[in-house]
């Protein structure tokens, strides 16, 4: 559409139609001032041909008859074909003179097409960055999900680092209070055992009295 506009603009500018008027004007004062000088040669003429026939003798004008009229049906029809022409130019002369120039017209509207050719490059533009944007917040989300999910896995580490510390320090409680209570229970058996032993060495003496 815009290449359309430029190339009619073209034509019209390289027309020159302003140009075509003056033009115009020049030639229709020219055909108005021939029109005018036919007219006055042809009266003169027609003034000529009939001093000339009152001139010569009956015999003569019957001779000069067909030439006359040949000659006089020549410049009607040159004077009619000429009239026709005058007409056709007039009438466009007419036509034209009214017409009015469309080449600026035609730039006030290239200015708007380019204008809406560059608000057009401009929606596109501004989609291609609206995608931009959307691609760039679905990385972001997901970015920012991967921190969430990186977040929990560190706090599921730490929890299970501190359970697994609990559990450790309970089996080392455990252990402990077993030794306790081995030792404890050995102690305690050994004891009795020696309290055996001194009374059994106690009945012996005895018996050795």
């Amino acid at each position: 559409m815009s290449r359309n506009v430029s190339v009619v603009l073209e034509t019209w500018q390289k027309f020159d139609l302003e140009a075509v008027k003056r033009d115009l004007d020049d030639k229709v004062i020219e055909i108005a001032k021939s029109l005018e000088d036919g007219d006055a040669s042809r009266k003169q003429l027609i003034d000529q041909t009939k001093e000339f026939r009152r001139t010569i003798t009956d015999d003569q004008r019957k001779l000069m008859a067909p030439i006359l009229k040949s000659f006089q049906q020549e410049v009607d029809s040159a004077t009619k074909r000429n009239k026709l022409m005058e007409q056709v130019l007039l009438k466009l002369y007419k036509q034209l003179i009214d017409l009015p120039d469309p080449v600026q017209s035609l730039e006030n509207l290239q200015r708007v097409q380019k204008k809406a050719e560059r608000a057009q490059d401009l929606e596109i533009e501004n989609k291609q960055l609206r995608e931009t944007l959307d691609e760039y917040n679905t990385e972001f989300a997901e970015i920012k999900n991967q921190e969430v999910t990186i977040k929990n896995l560190k706090e599921k580490i730490k929890e299970l680092e501190e359970k697994s510390e609990q559990q450790v320090q309970t089996k080392l409680n455990e252990k402990e209070k077993e030794l306790q209570k081995f030792y404890s229970d050995k102690e305690e058996h050994l004891q009795t055992s020696q309290l055996d032993l001194v009374k059994k060495l106690g009945d012996t003496e005895s018996r050795c009295l």
